[in-house]
């Protein structure tokens, strides 16, 4: 049994290809992903303050910073995490659980 592992940039998470007969493939996701992805010094600090409830514009405030680039690094959080929205983010480290 081959398996091969397909991937692009703007897909992190491999898709797991597993030959079992020359025309049958079974496809799986392969959510498979470091426990500690890796994460910017903001945006561990963006993470921590989405946990704490915080909107982007209040975040932006507090790191002087525009909205813009708060939304962005929350979605690159989302992405990095494997999140699919900020009450997954909020639900997953509220009890600590930070990368």
């Amino acid at each position: 049994m081959a398996t091969r592992r397909a991937s692009t940039p703007t897909q992190p998470i491999g898709l797991v290809v597993e030959v079992v007969e020359e025309d049958l493939a079974i496809f799986a996701w392969d959510v498979a992903r470091p426990a500690t992805a890796t994460l910017t010094d903001a945006e561990r600090d963006v993470l921590e303050r989405v946990v704490a409830g915080a909107s982007n514009a209040s975040i932006a405030r507090e790191r002087r910073t525009s909205i813009r680039t708060v939304a962005n690094q929350v979605a690159s959080l989302l992405s990095k995490l494997g999140a699919a929205s900020r009450y997954e983010l909020i639900q997953r480290y509220a009890n600590g659980r930070a990368p």
